[in-house]
């Protein structure tokens, strides 16, 4: 498809393809949807990510992943303020590794398989909301859509147009992409942690094919301490006297706050764009994907029943979506009051690894976690709401 071809008219308007506008794009077309998915980039397209996706995100897709897979973790090795190294290994696969590029571009064409427009290298421009449509103006022109989701991402140009979003925390990354030549003592089935150096923060190194994703990230933290947390982290793996060759970017990860709008009217917003993004590690694949799994049959409602709001699609992601995240939040700032602790806990007890392996794997939620600190953990939910 071409910059001059985007069609006059759709039922369902998606602006990104990431994780959660190709998912949102298939489930639709699987229902039979006319549907047009739409992204500013090129396909495939580059994108900063550490690139850790959980098993229970990979179980939430119908489809064969293997092809875009490049490693699979049974493994980490953390550290706290740099140093007490401890390793860990689980049984089972805690996660695979992906580079970003070939699995949103893998998650497009499945889209496009199962009979969704796919229009890259255009930009979402405007949107006007009607009785009974809504108006899109892009870089290849207009479309009349009946309702449009808006899926691209932390600085969603569609949150904007809607006045959505406009009270938000981010969750601020320092990013490296790093040759494994370059450090090629790493273990290719180990990611590395490091956490407790910085309050609501940790660094990472997670090993793919052909590269090591390293960086660093915390919620609330100025950038230069996040930039020397990220360089210091880099150091004790370079471990050499020369500069590292490798460069640094930034990106944010936005965090939805006490559960605000994230619909108006005819447009919604889903996965990253409507901070759908777990505030203790980062993770935002999995909510993707599932935030478009929950919403796709009630977009067919909406369009047989002739809905002029989404409210139900957002109470659906409040119901099934935002007590984890909520959850995830208390366990964060439990966390922070004695990372040490969590530390000697992970390396002495095998049931407190056992635990948070099967968190990592989604065997377990935080839910579950705050289940176990009884009407305490009520209390504390409350006071961080």
């Amino acid at each position: 498809m071409t910059k001059t071809s985007i069609p006059p008219k759709t039922d369902i308007l998606i602006v990104g393809a990431g994780p959660a506008g190709s998912t949102l794009a298939y489930q639709l077309a699987r229902l039979g949807i006319d549907v047009l998915l739409l992204d500013k980039a090129k396909f495939p397209r580059g994108k900063t990510c550490g690139g850790g996706v959980n098993i229970r995100a990979l179980r939430l897709l119908p489809f064969d992943f293997e092809p875009v897979v490049e490693g699979v973790i049974t493994g980490i090795s953390f550290t706290r303020n740099l140093e007490e190294p401890i390793f860990r290994r689980y049984p089972e696969p805690l996660m695979v590794t992906v580079r970003r590029e070939s699995f949103d571009d893998f998650l497009v064409q499945q889209a496009k398989q199962a009979g969704a427009q796919f229009l890259d290298a255009s930009q979402f421009l405007s949107l006007r909301q009607e009785s009974d449509a809504v108006q899109v103006e892009t870089s290849s022109g207009t479309c009349s859509a009946k309702f449009v989701l808006g899926a691209d991402g932390a600085q969603s140009a569609v949150a904007k147009k809607v006045n959505l979003m406009k009270e938000v925390s981010y969750l601020l990354a320092i990013h490296s992409e790093v040759p494994t030549s370059v450090l090629p003592w790493h273990e290719s089935d180990v990611i590395q942690i490091d956490w407790g150096s910085l309050r609501r923060s940790y660094a990472y190194l997670f090993p793919k094919k052909n590269s090591l994703s390293m960086g660093a990230g915390g919620i609330g933290i100025p950038a230069a301490k996040i930039k020397n947390y990220q360089r210091a982290f880099l150091v004790t793996r370079w471990q050499k006297e020369e500069e590292p060759p490798f460069s640094t970017a930034g990106f944010l990860l936005p965090l939805r706050q006490k559960r605000r709008p994230i619909q108006q009217g005819r447009c919604l917003l889903l996965g990253d764009a409507a901070g759908l993004v777990d505030p203790l590690t980062g993770e935002g694949i999995y909510y993707a994907i599932r935030s478009a799994q929950l919403v796709a049959p009630l977009l067919a409602e909406a369009l047989k029943n002739g809905w002029n709001s989404l409210d139900p699609c957002q109470e659906i992601i409040d119901q099934e979506l935002m007590p984890e995240l909520e959850c995830a939040a208390l366990i964060r700032e439990i966390f922070n009051l004695r990372p040490s602790f969590f530390h000697q806990k992970i390396a002495s007890s095998d049931r407190w690894w056992n635990a948070m392996a099967k968190i990592l794997r989604g065997e377990k939620t935080f839910v579950d976690v705050k289940k176990k600190l009884g009407l305490l953990g009520s209390v504390l939910l409350r006071l961080i709401r």
